[in-house]
């Protein structure tokens, strides 16, 4: 039973890192505004709803920087 409940929290704190790496790498990526690796699935992504309240926030994004908008424009194939 303890066995057991060691490697849960094993494989959880493994989980935690994978996840805390791959934040740390958007963190990185997005101040340099180079395109994001894939995030790891864990969970399937969530569905965007009809109409987002932040359609604004995101067009004066654009206005201001369009490229910020096509981060994999100029990517290389992978």
């Amino acid at each position: 039973m303890e066995a057991e409940r060691q490697r849960m929290d094993e494989e959880h704190r493994l989980r935690m890192e994978q996840m805390l790496q791959y934040m740390q790498k958007f963190a990185t990526a997005t101040s340099m505004g180079t395109p994001l690796p894939q995030p790891p699935v864990i969970f399937p992504p969530p569905q965007p709803p009809a109409h987002t309240p932040n359609q604004s926030v995101a067009s004066n994004f654009q206005a201001q920087d369009p490229d910020l908008m096509q981060p994999f424009a100029g990517a290389p194939p992978h």
